[in-house]
């Protein structure tokens, strides 16, 4: 446990002392006593924190109610002292001296922990997911990359991956979470897709080639599985009575996440084996499944390697394609819209707007409910993609106003 030890390193910021930790005798938050005595304004956010986060992770639109105060991730939180001081729930750019501080004392707490009796009990791997959290949430990958070497390792020490699923599949889906985060952004996951069933929640195979679009079958297995999902999603969306188990949707989630990935690893030369039309789809899909994976921080700016990838992608894609009425247009005006509501933001990618006109107009496609048919053909969840889609549409109109008088 020496290496696991040596991989938390503290800032440096000395801690203060706090109260012995209390055991949790109540689920509800307004009697539970936390392990540190909080702050009234602390409270506040903890206790926003715990009700915010459910529907975060688990979109009431989809899934049934996840009581999160039973779980045992939340219990280990409220629980343990070292988790409880990384002050995760409150989502600032910016670090108070409250902050280091509290982050400096669960550093000292984890690192005591990781080098006594229960260096690898669930309690331990969900204070290193905590600080892991933190890191992500102030970008500092690196620091959240060292924290996910050293849960790999000791989740190895449990047995593996496939073990800690069996034995407590909510906190075996936290790591898994981080990982398929940080390859996003990095290139390549630690874990591998084995542990997790893709079809925990998906439709059969029948039921899925119902639903696919015209130019599906040029799509390897793991892109249909995506479409299927989220033809799953709106049809969730419309059945109160049958929504999905919370966890199910988790799994499955990751396993497309980790299965696309493994296709072709962003950190790797493309190697898709469809070519550039496989390659979009791919790259489109991921960002897609972006919009299902709520950051931890509220500027979306996490997917840097993604987007550009993408942006080489479909400007290649629209090369190509620039003088034909090739299928390939329908799916380069669905990668621009995913896109646009995704990874890449609009702001920063003025010809994003340009090529969707040039791409509707090769289409004929003149107004909202023409070009939403359209995208409703590859996955498009209604609940999340419809409004700011129109709203891409409608900024993409204003544009050609604006170039329209500027030329006359």
């Amino acid at each position: 446990m020496a290496r696991i030890n040596r991989v938390l390193t503290s800032p440096g910021i000395p801690g203060s002392g706090c109260s012995k930790p209390r055991r949790l005798l109540w689920n509800d938050l307004c009697l539970t006593s936390f392990p540190q005595q909080l702050d009234s304004e602390s409270t506040k956010l903890m206790h926003r924190w715990f009700f915010d986060i459910s529907d975060a992770l688990f979109p009431p639109q989809f899934c049934s109610k996840f009581d999160i105060l039973k779980s045992i991730w939340v219990n280990c939180i409220l629980a343990d002292e070292a988790s409880s001081y990384v002050d995760f729930f409150e989502r600032r750019p910016g670090i108070s001296s409250k902050t280091l501080c509290h982050i400096s004392k669960a550093y000292e707490l984890v690192n005591l922990k990781l080098s006594g009796p229960e260096s690898v009990s669930d309690c331990a791997i969900a204070a290193v997911v905590s600080l892991a959290i933190y890191q992500q949430i102030h970008h500092q990958q690196s620091t959240g990359l060292i924290h996910l070497n050293g849960l790999h390792r000791m989740i190895q020490l449990r047995g593996g991956i496939a073990r800690l699923m069996e034995e407590n599949r909510a906190l075996a889906l936290k790591p898994l979470r981080l990982d398929v985060e940080l390859a996003l952004q990095t290139g390549s996951p630690l874990f591998s897709s084995d542990a997790l069933l893709v079809n925990a929640v998906s439709r059969d195979s029948h039921v899925i080639k119902e639903h696919l679009p015209s130019t599906a079958p040029r799509l390897p297995r793991i892109m249909l599985n995506v479409i299927s999902f989220a033809n799953l999603l709106n049809g969730k969306e419309k059945e109160e009575r049958t929504k999905l188990d919370p966890l199910n949707y988790t799994e499955t989630l990751l396993s497309l996440l980790y299965h696309l990935i493994e296709v072709a690893p962003l950190g790797q030369p493309r190697s898709v084996s469809g070519g550039l039309y496989d390659d979009v789809a791919h790259l489109a899909m991921l960002a897609f499944m972006t919009t299902l994976l709520p950051e931890y921080g509220r500027d979306h700016s996490s997917y840097l390697l993604l987007s550009n990838r993408l942006e080489s992608a479909i400007q290649n894609l629209h090369v190509t394609y620039a003088d034909t009425q090739h299928s390939g247009s329908s799916l380069l005006l669905w990668t621009l819209f995913i896109s646009g509501v995704t990874v890449l933001k609009r702001k920063e990618h003025p010809w994003l707007s340009l090529l969707i006109l040039e791409t509707c107009e090769r289409l004929d496609l003149y107004d909202w409910p023409a070009v939403r048919r359209q995208l409703c053909g590859f996955p498009w969840v209604h609940t999340l993609h419809d409004v700011p889609g129109r709203f891409l549409w409608e900024d993409a109109q204003r544009r050609s106003i604006e170039i329209s008088s500027k030329a006359s």
